[in-house]
C-alpha cells in the first residue's frame, strides 16, 4: 500500500463505524481526505473515480464492521 493510500485507508478506518448504519456492503470511494461516495458495486466506485481523478491512485474498499484479518504462515521444510 502506497503512503497516499495509507492515509485514505486511516481515513476509512477513522470513520468506518459512522459507515456502517447506512453503507454496510456498499463501496466507499476516498481521495485524500475526502469520502467522496458511496456506491452499490466496486465498478460503480472505480468508474466514478476514474471519470473524477484519472489514471491516479484512489482508495475503494467495501465497508465492513470489523476489518479482515489475514494470517499467513511461512511453511519451513527440511532438506
Amino acid at each position: 500500500m502506497t503512503v497516499q493510500l495509507k492515509r485514505e485507508y486511516r481515513v476509512y478506518l477513522k470513520h468506518r463505524d459512522e459507515f456502517v448504519p447506512e453503507h454496510l456492503n456498499d463501496f466507499v470511494l476516498i481521495k485524500g481526505d475526502r469520502i467522496i461516495n458511496f456506491y452499490k458495486s466496486y465498478e460503480d466506485a472505480l468508474e466514478s473515480g476514474l471519470e473524477n481523478f484519472g489514471n491516479v491512485p484512489f482508495f475503494i474498499r467495501d465497508v465492513k464492521k470489523e476489518e479482515e484479518i489475514h494470517f499467513f504462515q511461512q511453511r519451513i521444510t527440511a532438506h
